[in-house]
């Protein structure tokens, strides 16, 4: 046992730095090959490699770290694998956009240079991703690192599309989706968001085509589509339009004739309740198109840029672009007198995440995964609560969209990611569906095989990372040993495009949940209240943070005192209330340190207490045991920000502000030599035990101060967790030590109020409400009286006259005064008056509580009661202030 001498000033960025080489040295993050009887594993949500870390990732990662320390600690054989995913269509356009400000057009380059520019990308970022989490502590096993197009992972996915495609859940066809014309792709939901925007409601005239007078008037905000047209549709139920149904319209400009037909998809509420059919380029429209068989899916009028195209448009028309044709259709249309009237509407558009176009809904050739089959298991596996999610709140949202679920479309039109693993037979047009690709076709043995020219949208490599990342589809030992993974920690934006379907996957290939809990943590906010990302680059680079604040104070930020897992807006002052607690901890431990004395043993278990030990020892051991027991308990229920405000409030507050305080002079010898060993053997125990508890949070700095101190072992990083229960718990000296900083407070509070100089030391005295409280004042009056800076303290029995002419503070056990002469004249009266304003607004709340009938049917009996108790005490209270005021001639009504 070498102990580490502390300097005066906490200063992180050496102590990382030294704590994070030794660590990696002696590889104690390494998993074992041969898990033990309890072991715990999890797998870092890959981050993309366009670009950098965000906050975001930063707050994951801490969660995860905590949840890995801690069950290393508790003695389990703990695995954390890292790695980055490739991102296919993100960090393509990420290499677009730096080519196009060096002048070059990424579409003018062959595949082969594109993949090898994209290439020199992954590689930059991939670097400095890793020198991120190395920054922050992240005791993650490197000898096990995965890359969503490694070896591994190329097999991975196309066994994984193989056998979807045998069985049947993968298929060819044209859908509805999301097309990025710059980019000429598919998008996913995920990568779509949308923006209220003005547009301008056309209300059309489609004309009776049998030549009759008048026609059906038909509202669009894309007047531009009106050349795909095939029908209008109204609602069944939509008495305006009832005689309207069978007869045939004339799509304006066009003298086509189309029919009216009916459709439970149409919103009666909308325009006039008649809806354009344009089944290639909306989705509603698509789904009644297929429910209505005897309609002619049109040929497409928009190519993949986006411009008009094809022999439904008129030539005048043909290659101008959405919004151009919008303009000049809609001057032809009122040339025409088709436009009954217009309206100023604001709608939501779709746009692209990556290049901002907006979004055209189009019916496409695609490649599709069937969800409805894999989705089965996946909802009985959290319906069971094989598979939990944190909190709990998030269940209704992945049950609501396993019950709304669609195909999923797993092509993208880009150069970047996995090859779809089909070739096409030029000779006899065989689909040749293989792992590994043959020479020739097996059904001709032609030797012509075009591949397929798309690629796997990113999720599809993502969604096997559970056990993809441990080896499969080889039977490797770390799948055997690791496999399910014990937790998943990620955001919820992301429950539907990639946690739900690792949960699909894992029970289809593997027969079992992925993981056993689902944890989601908030979403980072800036100042203006947009999600901190790498597409807004609205999130400080973590590194800097790192560098600026220390590894520590950032994650110990994240985790308190904003909740883990809700919202929040993020900002540097929350971090630098982290480095002032982390800097109030180094203060009390070097503290101890001088005060013990060389040789001096590890706690290797608690100091022996009997009840005559003195009140402050008593209460700080049975604190640390209270606050123990709450932070395992908050631990294993994911209650990450609950577990680390424990250790804040203890250490600070408890440790630092109130026994420090009162054992200083024990401390320092001064009480004896003793009370010396005694009080200075507590706070050994009590903050060793503190720095193993506090260290998955903040793992440097508890490393550093526990060197400091005596202790067992060469690691803190592998010193056992401390067993529940080492002291047990003392009530009696929770209360006792409540009466007693009570009346401590009561009288700092009235020497404050009152202006009374810190160098006058008036006398005071203490009316307790009961017989119990007046026997734990007058045993410590002693501290009181050095603690709140008074003469004497002189206990009164409950019930006695106070002493005339004094100043007076009314506390849950009594009363305290101060006498009047020392403070300036007339402040009592105000000072009580702000004090019993206070107590009555909360007693307000107090009954309002209690006068609800839903909270006494909902609350447990003992929260109940809790409440009654305190309205007796508010309402006591409250008594005896107006009963001071009385005698000072200013009463009142409370």
């Amino acid at each position: 046992m070498t102990r580490t001498e502390l300097p005066s000033r906490f200063e992180p960025r050496e102590i990382e730095r030294r704590w994070q080489e030794r660590w990696a040295e002696a590889k104690l993050a390494a998993a074992p090959g041969r898990a033990g009887e309890r072991r715990f594993s999890i797998i870092l949500p890959p981050p993309n490699v366009t670009g950098i870390l965000t906050m975001g990732h930063m707050l994951g990662g801490t969660v995860q770290d905590l949840l890995v320390r801690w069950h290393r600690m508790r003695g389990d054989s703990v695995l954390w694998v890292p790695g980055v995913d490739h991102a296919g269509l993100s960090t393509q356009v990420e290499v677009r956009k730096r080519l196009a400000k060096q002048g070059v057009e990424l579409e003018s380059l062959p595949r082969e240079e594109v993949v090898a520019r994209v290439e020199e990308w992954k590689q930059e970022h991939e670097r400095r991703i890793q020198e991120q989490l190395r920054a922050a502590g992240f005791s993650l096993d490197w000898s096990r690192y995965r890359y969503t197009m490694d070896a591994g992972s190329v097999r991975a996915t196309r066994k994984a599309f193989v056998e979807l495609y045998r069985a049947g859940l993968i298929y060819r066809g044209e859908r509805i989706v999301n097309w990025d014309p710059k980019l000429g792709t598919a998008l996913s939901d995920l990568e779509v968001v949308h923006r209220e925007e003005p547009a301008e409601l056309l209300y059309l005239t489609y004309r009776w085509a049998d030549g009759a007078p008048g026609g059906l008037v038909v509202a669009t905000v894309r007047p531009e589509t009106i050349f795909g047209d095939i029908a209008v549709a109204v609602h069944p139920d939509d008495d305006r339009h009832r005689e309207a149904v069978g007869r045939e319209v004339t799509v304006p400009l066009t003298g086509r004739a189309v029919p009216v037909v009916t459709d439970t998809a149409v919103d009666p509420a909308f325009g006039n309740g008649a809806l354009k059919l344009t089944p290639r380029h909306d989705l509603v429209d698509f789904g009644i198109f297929r429910r209505h068989p005897d309609l002619t899916l049109p040929p497409s009028i928009l190519d993949p840029r986006g411009l008009l195209s094809g022999e439904w448009v008129p030539a005048e028309f043909r290659g101008l672009g959405r919004d151009e044709a919008r303009r000049k259709v809609t001057d032809a249309l009122r040339e025409a007198g088709a436009v009954a009237r217009t309206e100023k509407i604001t709608h939501s558009v779709a746009h692209s995440e990556r290049t901002d176009a907006a979004i055209e809904p189009m019916l496409s050739m695609q490649w599709f995964v069937r969800m409805q089959p894999l989705m089965e298991a996946a909802v009985h596996a959290v319906r069971r609560r094989e598979v939990r999610i944190h909190p709990e709140r998030w269940e209704a949202t992945f049950f609501h969209w396993m019950e709304t679920i669609e195909d999923w479309c797993i092509s993208r039109q880009v150069q970047w990611g996995h090859p779809i693993p089909v070739l096409y037979c030029e000779k006899c047009g065989t689909l040749v569906v293989e792992e590994s690709p043959p020479a020739a076709c097996p059904s001709c043995h032609g030797t012509t095989l075009r591949p397929d020219p798309d690629v796997l949208d990113t999720w599809f490599s993502s969604w096997l990372w559970p056990f993809s990342a441990l080896g499969w589809p080889e039977p490797t030992s770390d799948l055997a040993e690791y496999f399910p993974t014990s937790a998943l920690v990620t955001g919820p934006d992301i429950v539907f495009f990639w946690v739900a379907r690792m949960v699909m996957a894992s029970y289809h290939f593997r027969k079992e949940r992925p993981f056993s809990d689902v944890y989601f943590t908030g979403m980072l906010r800036d100042a203006s209240g947009r999600k901190m990302s790498k597409h807004l680059g609205n999130s400080p680079d973590p590194a800097d943070l790192i560098r600026e604040w220390g590894a520590d104070a950032v994650r110990f930020a994240l985790l308190f005192p904003n909740p883990a897992d809700q919202d929040v807006r993020f900002s540097p002052a929350t971090i630098e209330g982290a480095r002032n607690f982390l800097t109030k901890l180094w203060n009390l431990v070097r503290l101890l340190v001088s005060h013990l004395p060389e040789g001096s043993e590890p706690p290797s278990h608690a100091p022996p207490i009997d009840p005559s030990a003195p009140l402050e020892d008593r209460w700080i051991l049975g604190r640390y045991n209270r606050v123990a027991e709450e932070v395992d308990q908050a631990l294993a229920a994911f209650e990450f920000t609950q577990a680390t405000g424990a250790m804040y409030n203890f250490l600070w507050h408890d440790v630092a502000d109130r026994y420090v305080e009162i054992a200083k002079e024990s401390l320092a010898g001064r009480n004896g030599e003793v009370a010396a060993r005694r009080s200075r053997g507590v706070l050994l125990f009590v903050l060793e035990r503190s720095l193993r508890r506090l260290h998955p949070m903040v793992p440097h700095v508890t490393e550093e101060l526990w060197h400091a101190l005596p202790h067992d072992g060469e690691w803190l990083v592998r010193a056992p967790w401390p067993p529940p229960g080492e002291v047990p718990f003392d009530p009696e000296a929770e209360l006792e030590s409540e009466a007693l900083w009570s009346t401590i407070r009561a009288l700092r509070l009235l020497r404050s109020e009152h202006q009374i100089p810190a160098s006058e030391r008036p006398p005071a005295w203490a009316r307790p409400a009961t017989e119990q409280v007046r026997q734990i004042l007058h045993r410590e009056s002693e501290q009181i009286r050095r603690l709140a800076r008074i003469d004497s303290l002189i206990v009164l029995a409950p019930g006695a006259v106070p002493p005339l002419e004094s100043l007076a503070h009314v506390t849950p056990e009594g009363e305290v005064f101060l006498p009047r002469s020392a403070a300036p004249e007339g402040a009592e009266g105000e000072a009580l008056e702000r004090e019993r304003e206070k107590l009555a607004l909360l007693l307000v709340k107090s009954r309002d509580r209690l006068a609800d009938p839903g909270f006494r049917a909902r609350a447990p009996p003992e929260v109940v009661k809790g409440v009654e108790q305190k309205v007796e005490e508010l309402e006591r209270r409250i008594r005896t202030i107006e009963g001071h005021l009385a005698r000072m001639g200013s009463g009142g009504a409370a």
